[in-house]
């Protein structure tokens, strides 16, 4: 799959829910399985952290709790196209990598400092590579502002993952991830203060992603096209000399 990030928009601070969905696929996918040529699917995702003040002094290492997450944009069920999420934090931690396999993916822990976190995402079709994913966790808010205990300091990033050509089976599942109506109905608890997406700006960028990689996928289809009807000719001349 390709990466295509975007600004996640005002409340993204400059950088950039899962809950137990209705059932849970298998891994799937072998090579010989047929795919759906010449098509791309764009797969919307956000990631990042929530960080609470505890209202602790300085002294104290647990001066914030922070929840560092991958979610749907708009409640959309990660879980019909992830296999599994591997968070990756700084060695202090006592278990530093953490694997989930199963939605909410998210790791919630205490702390003092910012540091540099990685997300690996694991797709249901096992062919598909990993997507990595890096984010500074912020516990401050921008500039001398007071922390607040009751308001965190929010710092997420939309991201779009393409697709071209997947195997059918996933295509399936991909256009379950994306169809409102598997989107996941309970409230995640940090809802109301999770960045909102807009549907229409997010549904337009998706086509033009679309347009712009099926586009690439002709162009590069009569490219060879063309190459193998030059080859053809290069050989008839061969033969007939």
């Amino acid at each position: 799959p390709r990466r295509v990030p975007r600004a996640a928009g005002p409340a993204a601070a400059g950088r950039g829910p899962g809950l137990r969905p209705m059932a849970i696929p298998q891994p799937m996918a072998a090579d010989d399985e047929p795919r759906e040529e010449g098509t791309a699917v764009a797969v919307p995702v956000m990631y990042g952290s929530v960080a609470f003040f505890t209202g602790r002094k300085a002294a104290d290492p647990n001066t914030h709790r922070w929840t560092l997450l991958v979610r749907g944009p708009n409640n959309e069920d990660l879980s019909l196209i992830l296999e599994k999420v591997v968070f990756t934090l700084h060695p202090s931690f006592a278990e530093p990598t953490r694997e989930l396999s199963q939605p909410p993916f998210e790791v919630t822990e205490f702390g003092w400092g910012e540091f540099e976190a990685s997300i690996r995402l694991y797709f249901r079709d096992a062919t598909e590579q990993p997507v990595d994913l890096v984010h500074v966790i912020q516990l401050y808010p921008p500039g001398n502002t007071h922390l607040n205990t009751k308001k965190p300091v929010v710092s997420e990033r939309y991201d779009e993952v393409v697709f071209v050509n997947p195997h059918q089976l996933f295509y399936r599942q991909l256009l379950m991830y994306l169809s409102p109506e598997r989107r996941l109905t309970t409230v995640h608890p940090l809802a109301p203060f999770l960045t909102a997406v807009s549907e229409q700006p997010e549904v337009e960028r998706l086509a033009a992603a679309h347009d712009h990689i099926r586009h690439e996928l002709e162009a590069a289809k009569q490219r060879l096209l063309q190459l193998d009807a030059e080859i053809q000719h290069i050989n008839a001349r061969k033969g007939a000399t």
